[in-house]
């Protein structure tokens, strides 16, 4: 196999202008660049496909260790505190990729005989309540995650959990009858929603109410979510197709994310770390960072990726979780707006990959927005009872108005909805 010895601009068709020693495999600002740059250090006696190997995982390496950078310097703390992070961990292909990068973070430091850089507690959001009593749910894979990353925390947790949280204003939505257990309640929950996007949007509000709460409980400094380049793109189309276009600087954009109790509580906080945490009453308000790391990186770079990890990673991500694009769609009634989203992006990201990072990067641009006047705002700002996001309440009407929907609750509701939860609750 040819080497890099053999290598040179002159017998390239279309050489980088950076590294001159690879063809080149897009245009960056008018020039003519290969994918990922090439590492001054390497061998000559490694092969080309080795050398794009090392370079290829050398560049999503250092895209996460950026932002996990950033993160660090937004995370004020002590010099003798220990930063905490809470990792969502969907076993999917980005969440797990993160979770590995961030591992081989800790490691690099560790092997120079420095300090981890931060503590990080990893949560699985199990949705198999939804599953009904005769279905098999999915095997649970987090031995494999503890024996493969034994230096940090795994935590299961129910979707039943969300029942009991009060970030959510339950007086806003149907009401539940309490007599069943948890599971039943769930699932009647969702059986009772009028489509499936409307059941996919719901399922992942709650995991994100229960992502919160966990990290609050263990008192965490900041919440990481594996969303890539591509899912935040799909996360921008999705979002506003739904009604919730408002809300998109608090979901795509790194940063301070407010929550809100909407009533006392007397049920335990049954992730706090201690008692005396579970014992604690819950406030009005609280605030955790929530960032994403793999902002930066595509689904199809991080996809190729799970393959080039000693051992591959494609042993941990649970192909349940993946849409699959490459089957005919009987009724697309049966769609949600994500599968919609993923299909049309896993197209676009082969052959226009810029065109995926340019929505997210101009939805990274837009500013949050309030309805009053005070500096930091998010206190008083009024959210919505499903979905916590600020409520655009002139722009709801609006939509109401011309869509021809009622402003009125039935069932003696009364909190508030934005215009996206409502159309997902009663359609």
């Amino acid at each position: 196999m040819e080497s890099i010895s053999q290598t040179t601009a002159g017998s390239l068709t279309r050489p980088c202008v950076k590294c001159k020693a690879q063809e080149a495999a897009l245009d960056s600002r008018s020039q003519a660049v290969c994918r990922y740059a090439l590492p001054k250090s390497t061998p000559l006696h490694i092969s080309n496909k080795q050398i794009r190997r090392d370079c290829f995982v050398k560049f999503i390496s250092t895209k996460c260790v950026k932002q996990v950078g950033i993160l660090g310097k937004e995370t004020k703390v002590s010099h003798t505190t220990t930063r905490r992070y809470v990792l969502s961990l969907s076993k999917g292909v980005s969440s797990t990729v993160l979770l590995h990068l961030l591992n081989e973070n800790v490691e690099f430091q560790l092997a120079r005989a420095r300090a981890a850089p931060f503590e990080l507690t990893v949560v699985f959001v199990d949705p198999s309540c939804l599953y009904s009593p005769s279905s098999n749910p999915s095997p649970d894979t987090l031995d494999r995650f503890r024996q493969r990353y034994p230096r940090f925390t795994f935590q299961s947790v129910p979707l039943t959990a969300a029942l009991a949280l009060p970030s959510i204003d339950w007086t806003a939505l149907p009401k539940l009858d309490k007599t069943l257990p948890p599971d039943a309640r769930i699932r009647a929950f969702f059986n009772a929603l009028p489509s499936a996007a409307s059941r996919a949007d719901l399922l992942r509000l709650f995991t994100r109410h229960i992502l919160l709460s966990s990290a609050r409980g263990v008192d965490a400094h900041a919440l990481m979510l594996g969303h890539s380049t591509t899912a935040l793109a799909e996360l921008t189309l999705s979002e506003t197709a739904k009604g919730r276009g408002f809300s998109l600087p608090w979901q795509i954009n790194d940063g301070t994310v407010t929550f809100a109790t909407h009533s006392p509580s007397s049920t335990t906080k049954p992730y706090s770390k201690d008692a005396a945490a579970a014992a604690a009453p819950d406030t009005t308000s609280s605030k955790l960072l929530v960032y994403h790391p793999l902002r930066d990186i595509l689904r199809k770079e991080l996809t190729i990726y799970t393959t080039l990890t000693t051992p591959p990673l494609t042993d941990l991500v649970d192909s349940a979780t993946a849409i699959p694009v490459d089957t005919a769609v009987v009724s697309h009634k049966d769609l949600s707006i994500e599968e919609v989203m993923f299909r049309y992006f896993a197209e676009v990201e082969e052959s226009y990959p810029s065109v995926v990072a340019n929505v997210a990067r101009t939805t990274g641009k837009l500013v949050r927005l309030l309805n009053n006047n005070s500096n930091d705002g998010a206190d008083h700002q009024e959210g919505c009872g499903m979905c916590g996001m600020p409520l655009d309440e002139q722009g709801d009407e609006r939509w109401r108005g011309e869509l021809g929907m009622e402003n009125g609750h039935d069932g003696g509701e009364e909190g508030k909805l934005c215009y996206g939860c409502e159309r997902s609750i009663r359609g």
